[in-house]
């Protein structure tokens, strides 16, 4: 019997620091203000020296606001 499953991925919801820089082509020190100003939430990994994630759609939602008009 054949499978039914697909082979379609799902796109990543959380990325790391690093990827959501590059997703909105900043540098990660730049990313880590916005968050410290409360511009971008983010999600705290666990632990101490847990690594921040972010949900891309905040990113959207981010990149939105930020769009100015002539």
């Amino acid at each position: 019997m054949a499978s039914t499953a697909t082979n379609t991925r799902t796109p990543l919801r959380l990325i790391k620091l690093r990827q959501a820089a590059v997703y909105l082509n900043y540098s990660p020190s730049q990313l880590r203000v916005l968050v410290q100003q409360g511009q971008i939430p983010y999600l705290p990994g666990k632990g101490q020296n847990g690594a921040w994630r972010f949900d891309i759609r905040d990113l959207d939602a981010f990149i939105e606001r930020e769009k100015k008009q002539m």
